[in-house]
Parts: structure tokens; C-alpha cells; sequence
């Protein structure tokens, strides 16, 4: 059983301030003391970060879908403020042991819609130092500093549709997404309600109002590993599904880290970056980031397509080979992946031949015919 986490510590890791999130930057209006501040100490990113701005396309697909995405939206800021994330906890401790209160917790999560549930300790290292986006929520101020002083950690996973994630990028995908963190935060908040009524301080970490790095205190938890695109891998669903994650000071047993062979697999694959219309997943080496080794990839480039097309992409992971349909055929492709022995290798190639080269595919039919946002890219532009 392994007991250390799967990625290699060099010196100390430094903490992360979600204002220097590429979505928060975006979120800055020149000319506000927000804007002036957070430039004077990062000079170097004003310049791109305007020209994002000037490139962010606020509409995409029909008007008719987006109105889904809106309301979607709206559902999960409210499920984010702050009052629906913590509360006040319980007057009365229940006594649990740490193995008894995992067990109820991952069994209520899952009665509540969670597909994967791991537990695990809270890194410090993985709390952010500031308040970079506020949604809006008048009881978080941008800027402010982060003070989370809990121990362990809850990791919820809702997977995607591969079928609608393969179609990005376009509304619908988008709307798969947002679907998914709506069921994320319904999960997280009333888990972290019920562990608060339980006599323990709890917060929930959804993706309108994070305090934590959801990937990495998922990886502690044993939930999978980070592959070169930069988001974690699971056996389960490899890297299509969705984060939420709860904290609390109630003891948990914890789940071991894994070693599902992805280091090995993503190594040798390259999918990911090859498919990549921004460029900003690395085909090279890992790379000492915060004092973790892992495969680096730019933000700055991955954002701006997100702007030009007005999606969130997503086609790394719709091109990845372990993203495809949970039949029975491809779980046990999956199975393979994790024995090591060149299987990134030979699963690329083996993608390539049977799948051929990706390219994205219709949306759902509840969906108005989608503006072919790729085509712009030389890279996804079919042969007529």
C-alpha cells in the first residue's frame, strides 16, 4: 500500500494566491483599486491579460442554449456564497472513530449523487493565501487573506459525459461542466451542513468560492493522479469529471495515495498536447513548479482560446484515450493503462489507428445548431 503521495517534493511548496488565478485576472476592471494593486506587483501580465480581455467573447452558440448555461450559472453562485458554505457549528459533539465517520460520510455523498469519494489530509500547502474571486458575494472581499485551520479533507468527483465533452469546443460542453459543478455544490454544502450538525467545523469548496487547490488534496485523498495536461487522472473516469471538496476538523481515516500508471502513461502518449489548440500543454519534461514535479502548462495560452471561443475548451481532455465511453471494452482498456510497461505508448498509437486523429463531434440534439468555433484553428479544421 502506498503511503507517500504521488509526486515528488523538491524543498518546501509554496502556497497559492488565487489572484494570480488566470479567471480572477479576467475578472479585474481597469481604472478599480483591485486593478491597480494586483498590476503593480505583477507588471508583467497586464499586457496579456488586456489583450484577453479584448478578445473574451461573452456569447457563444444560440441564444436559445444560452439561457441554460445562465441559469446553471446563477444556481451554483447562490449553492457558493458564503453562508451556504460554512455555518455555524453544532452545539453538540457526536463522538465518532475516524473510520466510522469516513464510512458514513462517502456512503451519504454517494446517496447524495457523488460518483467517487476519497478521504484524506488537508496539506496547508494546498489552502490558497488570498481571496481572488468573489462572485459577486458581498461577505468575501477581493484580496483578502485565507485563514483555514482544518485538518482533513473530503474529495467529491461527479464525472462528465464523454459523449458531450467530445463535442467542445461549444455551448453544450460547456453546460455539461456547469451541470456538473451544480451537482458538486449541492453535494459539498450539505455534507459540510450535516458534519457542522455533527459538532465539527466543516466548509465546502465549490467553484464559486474555493479556499483549497481541489486537485492536488484530491490526489492526497488516493482519488488518481495528475496527468500532462495539468488535471488529475482516475482509473474511473481518467480526467473527465468535476472537483468539489469539503474540509473539516472532524478525524477521518484516510484513503492511500494511488499509482495508476499515469506518470508512465502520460510520458509516452502526448495526445493531449498534440490536440491542444493553444499550446499550452508541455511536450516535454516535468518541471519544478512550487516546489512540485510535475508537466508545467500556460495558463495564459489555455485562457485565451477559453476567450476566443467563449467555452471553457476542455479538448485536452476530450482527446485524452482514457476518455471515452464506461463500457466494458474501455474499462478494461483502463485496466491495461495501469500496468505500466510502455502502455501510454501503446495506447496512443493504438488511439490513433482505431479512433484516428480527434476532432470535435455533434452536440446534443436539444442543442441549436452550434457555431463551429474550432474551425478557426488550423489544427480542427476538417478536410471537405
Amino acid at each position: 500500500m502506498l503511503t507517500k503521495p504521488r509526486y515528488k517534493i523538491t524543498g518546501e511548496m509554496e502556497r497559492f494566491d488565487e489572484r494570480e488565478n488566470v479567471q480572477s485576472r479576467n475578472t479585474l476592471e481597469p481604472g478599480t483599486p483591485e486593478y491597480a494593486e494586483f498590476y503593480a506587483r505583477h507588471p508583467e501580465w497586464e499586457r496579456v491579460d488586456g489583450k484577453t480581455r479584448e478578445i473574451s467573447k461573452q456569447h457563444v452558440g444560440h441564444p436559445l442554449d444560452g439561457l441554460f448555461l445562465g441559469a446553471e450559472v446563477m444556481s451554483v453562485a447562490r449553492r457558493g456564497m458564503e453562508d451556504s458554505v460554512d455555518g455555524p457549528v453544532g452545539e453538540h459533539k457526536f463522538e465518532l472513530t475516524p473510520g466510522r465517520a469516513s464510512e458514513k460520510l462517502k456512503g451519504f455523498a454517494r446517496h447524495l449523487g457523488a460518483d467517487l469519494v476519497r478521504t484524506g489530509p488537508l496539506n496547508p500547502a494546498f489552502i490558497y493565501t488570498h481571496i481572488g474571486k468573489t462572485w459577486n458575494d458581498p461577505a468575501r472581499k477581493h484580496g483578502a487573506p485565507i485563514t483555514l485551520d482544518h485538518r482533513h479533507a473530503i474529495s467529491i468527483a461527479v464525472g462528465l459525459d464523454p459523449a458531450i465533452h467530445k463535442a467542445g469546443p461549444v455551448l453544450a460542453m460547456t453546460t455539461e461542466v456547469m451541470g456538473a459543478y451544480n451537482k458538486l455544490a449541492t453535494i459539498a454544502t450539505i455534507l459540510a451542513a450535516y458534519i457542522r450538525s455533527l459538532g465539527y467545523p466543516a466548509r465546502a469548496h465549490v467553484v464559486s468560492n474555493y479556499q483549497v487547490l481541489c486537485v492536488p488534496v484530491a490526489i492526497d485523498a488516493g482519488m488518481g493522479e495528475l496527468g500532462r495536461h495539468g488535471i488529475m487522472m482516475t482509473k474511473e473516469f481518467g480526467s473527465c469529471l468535476k472537483l468539489a471538496t469539503v474540509t473539516t476538523g472532524l478525524p477521518l481515516a484516510y484513503d492511500p495515495p494511488v499509482d495508476i500508471g499515469v506518470e508512465e502513461f502520460c510520458k509516452d502518449c502526448r495526445i493531449c498536447a498534440e490536440r491542444c489548440p493553444s499550446g499550452a500543454v508541455s511536450h516535454g519534461t516535468r518541471r519544478i513548479v512550487r516546489g512540485v514535479e510535475k508537466w508545467p502548462i500556460n495558463p495564459q495560452a489555455c485562457f485565451r482560446v477559453w476567450n476566443e471561443t467563449g467555452t471553457d475548451c476542455g479538448i485536452c481532455v476530450a482527446a485524452c484515450p482514457w476518455t471515452k465511453p464506461r463500457t466494458a471494452l474501455h474499462r478494461f482498456a483502463a485496466f491495461l493503462a495501469t500496468k505500466k510497461k510502455k502502455a501510454g505508448w501503446w495506447m496512443s498509437h493504438a488511439e490513433k489507428l482505431f479512433y484516428g486523429t480527434y476532432f470535435p463531434q455533434p452536440g446534443p440534439s436539444y442543442f441549436e445548431l452550434p457555431e463551429p468555433v474550432w474551425e478557426k484553428y488550423p489544427a480542427y479544421r476538417k478536410k471537405r
